[in-house]
């Protein structure tokens, strides 16, 4: 299996080539740290992102109904759980999706050919992860965030289910993972998933409300507060104080062994802690404009991780958690 997954089989290589693709369109920023995972890693990583990647599109269609939305997400998952793929959905969403946003759906099929190349475990994982993910999604889209808790639900099933499944494949696949490491991994997992989801959603504010008219900043906030800027900033605050420690943590319980995981994992808390301080008092959030690092500084961030020792990189978040706080 390893063979072939390892890209001898042409016809696998392209499955592997179409999964890169895929990738790349929807990420260029995420693709950066993932392409580089070595491989133990790699491939699985790559096709759980598509496969989130899959139900996210679905769920930020601006064509669809709630209701249409959530029979597709169903259909989905119903298709996933025999490890297959729908050629239906796969037309109905290259009907309703822009092209520059419809690749998961044109490589769908693909997507699930590499998914089938993965070990029984692997898939089990897999498919245990984006079934909680699709189920989360689903519920909330019915609901609306109205408080700091129920955006704590969305963001774990959106994203803390990522952190515990790249956990639960580092025990699987990885190197020096004892009881006592994966324990405290776990117990910080869905905090190092949800910081740079919650930055996500409040970066893209506009975005959310004009083109897809959903809020995920929980109304709450304006019952009693009429200026953007300084929910902006309880936002950002609130992110800090109760997500960004976990996710430091995360990084320190990551045994040796496993280099190109860590700095994968490293690459995602660092573009996490410079969104933070671009975003914070910053009016762009409310333009039409996107707030985005730009690639080359990504890319420049990934090799500057990289050099850093355990203890170099550890100064670097203490030194931007002592500052920014």
């Amino acid at each position: 299996m390893n063979e072939t997954r390892n890209g001898r089989d042409p016809v696998i290589r392209s499955w592997k080539n179409a999964n890169e693709e895929t990738l790349i369109q929807q990420s260029r920023s995420f693709s950066i740290p993932l392409l580089k995972l070595d491989d133990r890693f790699k491939v699985p990583v790559m096709v759980q992102y598509n496969l989130n990647k899959t139900i996210d599109t679905i769920e930020d269609s601006t064509v669809l109904d709630v209701g249409e939305k959530i029979d597709l997400i169903k259909v989905f998952c119903q298709h996933l759980k025999k490890d297959t793929w729908s050629p239906e959905l796969r037309k109905r969403m290259l009907q309703v999706t822009p092209q520059d946003e419809s690749f998961v759906f044109k490589n769908y099929e693909h997507i699930i050919s590499l998914y089938n190349t993965l070990s029984k475990e692997e898939k089990t994982m897999s498919k245990k992860w984006t079934l909680e993910m699709a189920e989360g999604m689903c519920q909330f889209l019915k609901r609306v965030i109205n408080t700091p808790e129920d955006l704590n639900g969305y963001c774990y099933y959106v994203a803390g289910t990522v952190g515990i499944y790249l956990t639960e494949l580092l025990q699987l696949k990885g190197t020096n993972v004892t009881e006592g490491s994966f324990r405290k991994l776990k117990e910080t997992a869905v905090s190092f998933g949800t910081f740079l989801q919650k930055l996500n959603i409040i970066r893209d504010f506009i975005e959310d409300n004009d083109a897809r008219k959903r809020t995920f900043w929980p109304q709450v906030y304006f019952e009693h507060e009429q200026d953007l800027l300084k929910i902006l900033n309880k936002m950002l605050d609130e992110t800090f104080n109760n997500d960004l420690p976990g996710a430091i943590e995360y990084n320190t319980y990551l045994p040796p062994g496993n280099e190109s995981f860590e700095y994968f994992i490293r690459f995602i808390l660092a573009s996490g802690t410079e969104y933070w301080k671009m975003l914070k008092d910053n009016k762009a959030v409310f333009s039409n404009e996107k707030v985005k690092l730009p690639r080359t500084f990504m890319t420049n961030l990934y090799s500057r991780i990289a050099a850093l020792d355990r203890e170099q990189f550890a100064e670097y978040c203490n030194k931007y958690y002592s500052q920014s706080h």
